[in-house]
C-alpha cells in the first residue's frame, strides 16, 4: 500500500523507521547521481526524514550526512528516538558497508556518526539494522560466519556495548 506520494519517489524507496510516537519517519531513497565528467550515473542511497500527521507526511528533509560520494541507508531509530542507526559505505568503513550510529539531541540535531566497530562490522557487507526495545541490534551480514548470503545476526546490548553477534539461524 502506498504510504505517501511525498515519501514514495519514481525510483527505489527502501526501509522506513518510525519514532515511538509515530510522528517522525526516517527512510531510504535511492538517487541517481550523474557524473559530470563522463555522464555515467551511479546509484546512491540517501536517508530522508518526514514529519507524520495522521496519514500526511511533510516534504522530505535530507539527512545531514548524505553525500553524492557514498550511500547512507536503512535508518533505524532506537526506542526513545535518541540514536539513529544506519548502513553506509562512507570513508572509514571496514568493508563494503558498515553500521553506524549517530546521537540525536532533544532539539533534533545530529551528533557525529560513529562506526559500530570491528565487533559488528567486517570486510563484508553489514546492512539493514534494527534495534529492539532493549537496544539489542539485529542486522544482515555476509561477513560474519553464517549460512550464506546476508544472514541475520543479533548483537546483545550489555553494559552499554554490543556483544559478539550471533547468527539467528534458519
Amino acid at each position: 500500500k502506498l504510504i505517501s506520494k511525498k515519501v514514495n519517489s519514481t525510483f527505489h524507496d527502501g526501509p522506513i523507521s518510525f519514532s515511538k510516537d509515530g510522528k517522525q519517519a526516517a527512510y531510504t531513497r535511492v538517487n541517481y547521481i550523474v557524473n559530470k565528467k563522463d555522464k555515467n550515473f551511479v546509484n546512491r542511497a540517501k536517508i530522508y526524514f518526514s514529519e507524520v500527521n495522521g496519514k500526511s507526511f511533510s516534504k522530505p528533509k535530507p539527512f545531514i550526512y548524505n553525500s553524492d560520494d557514498y550511500s547512507c541507508a536503512h535508518p533505524a531509530l532506537n526506542a526513545d528516538g535518541t540514536i539513529l542507526y544506519f548502513a553506509s559505505d562512507m570513508p572509514g568503513t571496514f568493508g563494503l558497508s558498515d553500521l553506524f550510529k549517530v546521537a540525536i539531541d532533544a532539539n533534533g540535531k545530529f551528533g557525529t556518526p560513529e562506526n559500530l566497530g570491528a565487533t559488528i562490522n567486517t570486510e563484508g557487507r553489514e546492512t539493514f539494522p534494527f534495534v529492539d526495545a532493549d537496544n539489542n541490534l539485529f542486522f544482515a551480514s555476509n561477513g560474519h560466519p553464517g549460512l550464506g548470503g546476508l544472514d541475520i545476526f543479533e548483537a546483545k546490548y550489555v553494559n552499554k556495548q554490543f556483544q559478539n553477534p550471533e547468527n539467528v539461524g534458519k
